[in-house]
C-alpha cells in the first residue's frame, strides 16, 4: 500500500498544478497576480538580462539546491546564489517558505501558460 501511495502522490501533485493553471489562465484577476507577483524579476530581466525568472524555475525544478541548479543552467554555484538573493530582495519575499513557493510555482506556471497562447496564436496568425 505503501508504495502505491508514493507513485502516485506526484502525479496527483502534477495533475493539482495543471488544473489549477487552467483554472488561474480562465480568471485574468488571477493571471493579473500571477503577473504582477512576478513583475520585478521580469523587469530585472529585461533590463539587465539576469534571466532570475529562469533561474527560479530551474531552483524549484531542481529541489530548491543551488548544486543542481547550477549543474542545469551551467553556472558556478556563486552565481546561482547572486541571482537567489536578487530574487529575494526584488521580490521581498522568502522564496523557501512552502507558501511562496507555492504562489511562485503558481506565477511560473501561469507566465508559461500565457506563452505558450501566445506562441500558438502567433502560429496561426503566420
Amino acid at each position: 500500500m505503501q508504495h502505491v501511495t508514493r507513485t502516485l502522490r506526484p502525479q496527483t501533485a502534477s495533475a493539482l498544478l495543471e488544473r489549477v493553471h487552467a483554472l488561474t489562465a480562465c480568471d485574468p484577476a488571477s493571471a493579473e497576480l500571477c503577473r504582477l507577483l512576478l513583475a520585478p524579476l521580469a523587469r530585472e530581466d529585461s533590463e539587465r538580462q539576469h534571466n532570475l525568472v529562469e533561474t527560479l524555475r530551474a531552483y524549484y525544478a531542481c529541489g530548491a539546491r543551488v548544486d543542481l541548479t547550477a549543474d542545469r543552467l551551467f553556472l558556478h554555484r556563486n552565481s546561482v546564489r547572486y541571482r537567489l538573493d536578487r530574487v529575494r530582495i526584488l521580490l521581498r519575499l522568502n522564496i523557501d517558505e512552502p507558501a511562496v513557493i507555492a504562489a511562485l510555482s503558481l506565477a511560473l506556471g501561469n507566465a508559461d501558460a500565457l506563452k505558450s497562447a501566445e506562441s500558438k496564436e502567433r502560429t496561426d496568425a503566420g
